[in-house]
């Protein structure tokens, strides 16, 4: 299943199903009520594309489900790639994630993977921002680039800069 979303994109429900309505039908576009189900997914699409036409990011999940009251999305086996003209390409892997309604920002949790192609970042916990191309991890982060190593506690990274913050215990591997 593939899914194109516009810039300005309408909730991600309607854009699966449609429209989605109350329960008393309240036409198109309506957020659904607790009588609604919501959507499920599997090997779900979802591509942003920018103004020129161009993907921002593909994501791709094993399952995906609707929180019909909130909007969010439930993913289980992520894997997303983020392009931005200028910019590295980034693929991103986790077990599982929420994506909000508004789809401008990603959470991710379990054995996530941030990979360019000069380096790789682990950790368990990831909060992207889509919009601005931004990350952060609060937990145990694993840099490894060229031969070289870098472990911390926390993590607050500009993607498009390529500019990073590390919390604290930072301790590196650097071998010729």
């Amino acid at each position: 299943m593939r899914i194109p979303l516009s810039r300005v994109a309408p909730p991600l429900a309607a854009l699966l199903l449609g429209a989605c309505t109350t329960s008393e039908g309240d036409g198109p576009g309506r957020l659904a009520t607790n009588d609604d189900p919501g959507y499920s997914a599997s090997g779900a699409e979802v591509i942003e594309t920018g103004a020129d036409g161009l993907p921002r990011y593909r994501l791709r999940a094993d399952k995906v489900r609707q929180d019909p009251a909130t909007g969010t999305v439930a993913l289980e086996g992520v894997d997303m790639t983020v392009s931005r003209p200028g910019a590295d390409r980034w693929r991103v892997q986790a077990e599982r994630g929420d994506l909000p309604a508004d789809a401008r920002r990603v959470t991710l949790q379990g054995d996530v993977r941030l990979e360019s192609e000069a380096l790789r970042i682990r950790t368990a916990t990831l909060a992207y921002d889509l919009q601005s191309n931004r990350v952060a991890a609060p937990g145990e982060v694993r840099f490894e680039m060229a031969g070289r190593t870098l472990e911390a506690d926390g993590l607050e990274a500009d993607l498009d800069s390529q500019q990073a913050k590390l919390g604290s215990r930072v301790h590196g591997r650097f071998t010729p």
